[in-house]
């Protein structure tokens, strides 16, 4: 009956023995969780900074709004005066400042938190090419601009933005 009782014990502590995980497989799940985390953590922060740079395009619309009564009312003259009082911008937490040019041009930029400063403005530009690669912008302030279909364009050469934080549709191709 002892040596029934000992062979028990024996089988006992050795499955208790072979339960759980070695330091070498935890090392291994610890270094796999590491490397995905290295790799997703950038990916969701660009996520996150593109969509700071369409809420900017949004808050635009007002302003792109503005622009395209002043030049239906008052014709070609510079915009930045033609829609003062018509257009305010309230800083927000990704949106530094919205703003008019004389051009009709509308440039916008965006806190540090989403881009680097000197890296942070897109321009939504008038034309009547929104579609073309590299749309001509159209200078509303100036006799040759009074021939404006309305259109827009964030495909800008005065944009400095980082290419990769571009919306697809903002991306000039090569």
């Amino acid at each position: 009956m002892q040596n029934i009782n000992s062979s028990k014990s024996k089988e006992i502590s050795e499955s208790k023995a072979d339960s759980g995980f070695t330091l070498i497989e935890v090392m291994v799940v610890v270094a796999i969780i590491g490397i995905l985390v290295a790799i997703a953590v950038p990916q969701y922060q660009d996520y996150i900074a593109r969509s700071r740079i369409v809420e900017g395009m949004n808050l635009a619309s007002s302003a792109k709004l503005s622009v395209t009564e002043a030049f239906a009312s008052r014709g070609t003259v510079a915009m930045d005066d033609a829609t003062h009082g018509s257009f305010t911008f309230t800083p927000t937490r990704s949106v530094k400042l919205i703003e008019i040019t004389p051009s009709g041009a509308i440039a916008i930029d965006f806190q540090n938190s989403v881009a680097p400063e000197g890296k942070n403005t897109l321009h939504l530009v008038p034309t009547n090419e929104p579609d073309a690669n590299v749309p001509k912008p159209i200078d509303l302030s100036k006799p040759e601009g009074s021939t404006w279909s309305g259109g827009w364009s964030c495909r800008s050469t005065e944009t400095n933005l980082i290419p990769q934080l571009l919306p697809s549709e903002c991306r000039i191709g090569k």
